[in-house]
């Protein structure tokens, strides 16, 4: 596996390593929002508030899924567009990237998007030619929206776990801690699998859901990371007593009304494990679907700034900043 390359390296200052490219087919039919983002407008805003250089993605479900049944929030494979799940979403990320817009991959690392459920060996087929055509440095998985419970990537998405293995390719999950009613994300099933296939690196997205003692158990790991991807709005919820993330006494404690105290304060506290990370463009997020397949429909209406997720890293400094900013991020990627 190619390491990030020196011209990704060059001026690196502030990495953020969870932001997302292309289209998101639930969240426009269901009308939702953040439903699109393109590489020409994320690097724009990149650049307004100093960030180097951003992981980048695409969005959570794909073209290859049943539209109309996505319209009502089920995941059920249409197998119309692209030969796997997320094919398409790939190639069109890495298509823009490496043809159209060359001059941005000095900013961008790639990522690729996966399903850990469903047709997991041809996922591995398409990911083998994509990677033989574009470098990228990595796999994101999202359980919620995939549908497809975390611990089926060490079954089912065993040939992708072996896939990442073969090319020492990081993992950045959606995970969410133990109390949330998201359980197809759950915090347990990543650090099984982390605990079960050591070479591997992996991501837990969004802070942990800033759970106390999961923080405290993943400390004791080398192998896992946390980013703190959308934290503003998550401190948002947390002031709403939302179930979604930790808001009773496991929480982290700090003043939630003041995001970059909270950032400052995991940062101190677990300086080896913290990465900054934005979920461009989704720090805002409004969403009308259930967290649960099945369940009731939750509405979010939830706004931040590419801003407010930059003010996030103004409470620290020196070494601990640029641990956060992007020493960590390197170490998750490249090992």
């Amino acid at each position: 596996m190619p390491r990030v390359p020196s011209l990704l390296r060059r001026g690196i200052a502030l990495l953020d390593v969870h932001s997302h490219a292309g289209v998101e087919p639930l969240s426009y039919l269901t009308h939702g929002f953040p439903f699109c983002q393109n590489l020409a407008s994320s690097y724009e805003e990149n650049r307004r508030v100093d960030v180097t250089h951003a992981v980048v993605f695409p969005f959570c479900t794909s073209l290859y899924y049943d539209l109309p049944s996505l319209a009502r929030g089920i995941v059920k494979l249409a197998r119309r567009i692209g030969d796997a799940p997320f094919h398409f979403e790939n190639e069109q990320l890495l298509r823009q990237l490496y043809e159209i817009f060359p001059g941005y991959r000095r900013m961008f690392i790639p990522f690729a998007m996966i399903d850990t459920l469903r047709e997991t060996r041809g996922q591995v087929r398409v990911l083998d030619d994509l990677l033989n055509r574009y470098p990228f440095y990595g796999l994101k998985v999202h359980p919620r929206t995939t549908q497809a419970r975390l611990s089926t990537l060490g079954r089912e998405g065993r040939p992708l776990l072996e896939f990442a293995k073969a090319h020492d390719l990081p993992i950045l999950v959606h995970a969410a801690y133990q109390g949330s009613p998201d359980s197809l994300s759950q915090i347990s099933d990543l650090l099984a699998l982390a605990r079960a296939h050591p070479s591997l690196r992996f991501c837990a997205a969004h802070f942990w859901g800033f759970h106390q003692p999961t923080f405290e158990e993943i400390a004791q790991y080398d192998n896992v990371w946390v980013d703190s991807a959308a934290m503003c709005i998550g401190c948002d919820l947390v002031l709403q007593g939302s179930t979604i993330y930790e808001s009773g006494q496991a929480k982290i404690p700090s003043n939630y009304r003041d995001p970059p105290k909270v950032f400052a304060d995991i940062a101190r506290r677990f300086p080896d494990h913290f990465m900054f990370g934005t979920d461009n463009p989704g720090y805002s997020y409004v969403s009308n679907v259930a967290i649960k397949p099945g369940d009731q429909t939750h509405r979010f209406v939830l706004w931040s700034t590419i801003e407010r997720e930059k003010e996030l890293l103004s409470r620290v400094s020196g070494a601990l900043y640029r641990k956060v900013a992007f020493e960590n991020a390197l170490r998750f990627i490249e090992g």
